[in-house]
């Protein structure tokens, strides 16, 4: 789709910079596989963000998909790489919410919970 191609686009742009990062510096054995994984789901997983925030009624998103998904990478950076690669790590029993929140690999918790939720509603689908 055009959507996921945009949308990967963007997020490839942040990938330099999200390497660099703490969380991706400690987990650094994991991350061709969360490259491999981000190609085919991180727009999927973006977008489906976006479709959340519409259902909870927000109008920007519930018109435009793709452009509320492409703002939040802009607004975000490589700190949305960050909180998809914890999700994963978490996901994929690599690493406990606890365990990243402690060591300060992310912001807090809210931000994964919300990740983990959109990426486990994708796993269903």
């Amino acid at each position: 789709m055009a959507e996921d191609r945009m949308v990967m686009d963007e997020l490839v742009r942040y990938w330099d910079k999200f390497v660099e990062t703490p969380i991706a510096k400690q987990f650094q054995k994991d991350l061709p596989g969360f490259k491999r994984w981000l190609e085919d789901m991180g727009p999927k997983l973006l977008l489906a963000r976006a479709r959340e925030a519409a259902a909870k009624g927000n109008p920007v998103a519930k018109d435009y998909v793709v452009d509320y998904a492409m703002g939040m990478l802009k607004r975000g950076g490589e700190r949305v790489l960050v909180n998809m690669f914890a999700a994963w790590l978490v996901e994929n029993r690599v690493v406990s919410q606890y365990y990243l929140i402690k060591n300060k690999l992310v912001a807090g918790g809210e931000s994964i919970a919300t990740w983990l939720r959109a990426l486990r509603g994708l796993n269903k689908a």
